[in-house]
């Protein structure tokens, strides 16, 4: 079964537009496939399991930059490379030089030697595309927030989840797990306790809507549609960033290693925490928005690493947070069955979308856009959205419904601060 669906996929890239035509094996395709979701439930452990998990994260930091020190010294000294496989075969000495361990589950300790072993692939796969290498780093208590339990070592039995060696936690269960539980991993965010479940699942596409939709990103409105809907941005760093200036001006007056300092850094990792959370609840509202109503999504192939470069907008692009936006859509596309094209926006903003003529001069301000030659006036954004949606549709090979003749509409979504 396996692969007769290989065979399809790579002839389904060879004969695209024909693929698209035909619904039927279209449609076959995505119900074949399946994908991987996060579960993300909050707990609160008692005192003697609170420490517990604090002394497996503290020991699983312990392990992970002794095992990291292990091959640079291994290279250093004998020029020889250590793998995953030879430190894991290290764990039962491990556990007899330091019995400590042997409170920690098996799986867990072999994890974090895996991701020393991730780190370094990765390392090696950045010097492969000659981009900035960035050596495994020694890893702080700070940075060191989770370990995982990859196969074995938990049990789910309604909301209560039993961990080997910790005991057993009651879970806020906010929605229902469907799939099958592949990962879990505890993590520690701001003082606070998260449990989170990798599921594997199939694709459950979503009824046809026959519409299309092109995307503008932006800064003034987050997102601009080719049918006039207009996502505005909500800036949750500019509207927090009093709080942060406070916080942060509080943690420089705090002396190094004291309690004082500690409590000031945690109260500031808390907003930048609500800042994170607030933006990840609203792309993914924004997103689902997307999903449910359009079969085909066509968006920007934006290169946002050099556009954080702008010394002038740089901390605002971080603030809109576009990638992320991306891969969130992204990923809810695929569960979907829904179709995202990216395509390169270079002159979208310019080209007219009504007489095809493109001039800079076209682009009267941020807002407006009037064509020079057939004098067509439109928001210069949902302009550019048009312009996208086309290529997509050149792109995807087949005809479309053209959603820019819907009636237009701002949508607004909220996510509290």
């Amino acid at each position: 079964m396996e692969r007769i669906c290989s065979i399809i996929e790579a002839e389904a890239q060879r004969i695209l537009p024909i693929l698209y035509a035909s619904n039927t094996i279209k449609w076959w395709l995505i119900m074949s496939k399946t994908i991987v979701k996060a579960f993300r439930f909050s707990f609160k452990p008692s005192k003697t399991q609170s420490v517990k998990l604090n002394d497996t994260l503290y020991l699983c930091q312990q392990l992970y930059n002794a095992s990291l020190q292990e091959r640079i010294d291994a290279y250093k000294i004998n020029r020889i490379s250590i793998n995953c496989q030879a430190q894991q075969n290290q764990l039962p000495d491990i556990k007899t030089t330091n019995p400590e361990y042997k409170n920690i589950h098996s799986q867990v300790l072999q994890n974090v030697l895996k991701r020393v072993d991730l780190a370094f692939q990765a390392f090696f796969q950045r010097i492969k595309r000659k981009e900035k290498a960035g050596f495994p780093r020694f890893r702080s208590l700070n940075s060191y927030d989770s370990f995982t339990f990859p196969q074995s070592g938990f049990a789910l039995t309604g909301n209560k989840l039993t961990l080997s060696t910790i005991g057993t936690v009651k879970l806020k269960l906010s929605r229902q797990i469907i799939g099958k539980v592949k990962t879990l991993t505890i993590k520690q965010e701001c003082g606070k306790w998260f449990v989170i479940f990798t599921i594997e699942t199939a694709v459950e596409p979503l009824p046809k809507t026959d519409k299309s939709v092109g995307i503008d990103a932006g800064i003034a409105n987050f997102l601009t549609l080719s049918d006039g809907t207009i996502i505005e941005n909500p800036r949750f760093a500019e509207t927090l960033q009093k709080s942060l200036r406070v916080a942060q001006r509080s943690v420089s007056r705090k002396k190094k290693g004291g309690n004082n300092r500690k409590k000031a850094v945690l109260k500031l990792r808390k907003i930048h925490q609500k800042i994170k959370n607030c933006r990840a609840d609203f792309q993914h509202k924004a997103a689902r928005y997307l999903v449910n109503n359009y079969d085909v999504i066509c968006i920007e192939k934006l290169k946002v690493s050099n556009m954080l470069k702008n010394h002038c907008l740089g901390r605002v692009i971080s603030d809109v947070s576009w990638s992320s936006f991306f891969q969130v859509l992204s990923n809810k596309a695929v569960e979907a069955g829904r179709e995202l094209i990216k395509v390169t926006p270079n002159f979208t903003s310019q080209t007219c979308s009504n007489c095809g003529y493109c001039e800079k001069a076209n682009r009267k301000t941020q807002a407006d856009f009037v064509c020079l030659k057939c004098h067509f006036s439109i928001n210069a954004d949902e302009n550019a959205a048009i312009n996208i949606l086309g290529l997509g549709k050149n792109l995807l090979g087949s005809k479309w419904n053209n959603s820019s003749c819907l009636p237009k509409e701002s949508l607004t979504i909220t996510a509290s601060v």
